[in-house]
């Protein structure tokens, strides 16, 4: 590539080397989650379709679960540890949980209890990623340089919206043609690609995490937020996006397809695209308006817009409405993640970097855990009423916490310094 091409400011992160292998092994990994989640829906819905919404809440509940106990631990190993040593580490033992996981979905060997087994094996897959996350999201400064993270944070998100609406209507696809469990078992061949990627990394990046108290460096991180009311808004206005919107996302959402609008797996796929389209959609315009997520007012904005796509989706029965509605919350959801992160990369200092950041993916967990009330409710009260009732309650909440924080919303973060090293040669582009 050109110098030229280098220097526009989106793609200047690209000029160096280490950040084009963190991005390609992100994409790799972005490739597998939209397998393996909607995957498993529609394993529950064709093996146990009388409980299908209780369980795929139980296995949204249990990657939700491990994300909550183990994503604040990540966030001390992150800055503990060697990033790129704690990377390796995880992609490896992923591999062989989500093998297992595959392997049980394709023999069921435990009949109906077969369902506990791969929700005890998603918990510890969950569990390892909820590691990777932090240590992934801390590497990005030094991988792209400090000056570079609105256009690396949003090149991220550009890599893993592209795959998005690509592989949710070829997983639709694939599961009206073999069994879910071979789908899975397909997913495995992406690490192929991701443990090399990881190897190939020269980048040294450590956090300021001493000692072997974990629970005390996780306070320390904590009490970093609470004391900064700013970070403390940015954290708290995701943790509401993702607790009462994500279950819309997955499981609920492809169910509410299934139940209420009757579609078959491949209609879930192409509605779903509209989702993943809406996602990229937000993140070209993030990285074409770089400005933008430096701005508390724009976090503002896209949350209380999550809201009101939610209500407009739970009340539609119009397909074309719920199709709009749905992009309009995957650009909105994406949005919001997307400038929370880039505001909380600028705003902390490196030796908790990791810490702060295992927040977004602890806040995710705890969506993915209450899932499971939000499955047993919904099977209860029925879809078409808890998801109208969880858009209100999205919009309400985030109004509410705008008001309480509102000094937040004309801050403006710009980008400040961090020491980097990358040791051998080559590991900087002339």
């Amino acid at each position: 590539m050109s110098r030229a091409f280098f220097q526009r400011p989106l793609f200047e992160p690209l000029a160096r080397r280490d950040f084009r292998l963190l991005l390609a092994g992100s994409l790799l990994v972005s490739a597998t989650l939209p397998v393996h989640l909607l995957t498993q829906v529609f394993w529950v819905n064709h093996s146990y379709p009388e409980r299908a919404v209780l369980y795929a809440g139980i296995l949204a509940a249990s990657r939700g679960a491990s994300m909550v106990l183990f994503s604040l631990i990540g966030g001390v190993i992150a800055d503990q540890f060697e990033r790129r040593a704690v990377l390796f580490v995880c992609a490896t033992l992923a591999l062989a949980a989500h093998a297992v996981v595959a392997a049980l979905m394709l023999l069921e060997p435990f009949g109906e209890a077969t369902v506990a087994a791969v929700a005890l094996w998603t918990f510890i897959a969950g569990s390892i990623q909820s590691i990777d996350s932090p240590a992934r999201q801390a590497s990005i400064p030094t991988a792209a340089g400090m000056q570079n993270v609105p256009a690396a944070v949003a090149l991220l998100s550009i890599s893993q919206q592209i795959v998005l609406p690509l592989s949710l209507p070829v997983v639709g696809i694939l599961n009206d043609v073999i069994s879910p469990g071979a789908v899975y078992a397909l997913s495995l061949l992406t690490w192929a690609g991701i443990l090399p990627l990881i190897l190939m990394l020269r980048f040294r990046s450590t956090g300021g995490a001493t000692g072997s108290n974990i629970l005390a460096n996780a306070r320390e991180g904590l009490g970093y937020v609470r004391r900064r009311r700013a970070l403390l808004a940015i954290v708290t206005l995701v943790l509401t996006i993702q607790v009462i919107g994500f279950p819309v996302a997955t499981p609920l959402g492809p169910m509410f397809y299934i139940e209420v609008l009757h579609f078959t797996p491949t209609q879930v796929g192409f509605m779903g695209m509209a989702w993943g389209v809406g996602s990229l959609a937000a993140s070209l315009s993030m990285a074409q308006f770089v400005r933008l997520p430096r701005r508390g007012v724009t976090l503002a904005v896209v949350a209380l817009t999550f809201g009101i796509a939610l209500i407009i989706f739970g009340h539609s029965r119009w397909i074309p409405l719920t199709a709009v509605s749905n992009f309009t919350m995957g650009f909105s959801f994406t949005a919001t993640s997307l400038v929370a992160i880039t505001l909380t990369q600028i705003l902390v200092d490196d030796r908790v970097r990791g810490r702060v950041l295992s927040l977004f993916p602890f806040s995710h967990g705890l969506a993915q855990l209450g899932t499971a009330g939000a499955g047993a409710i919904g099977g209860l009260v029925g879809l078409a009423i808890l998801i109208p009732v969880l858009g209100w309650a999205a919009f309400a909440s985030c109004a509410l916490i705008i008001l309480l924080f509102r000094e937040f919303l004309p801050a403006r973060a710009e980008p400040t310094t961090v020491e980097e090293v990358e040791v051998g040669p080559g590991a900087r582009p002339p």
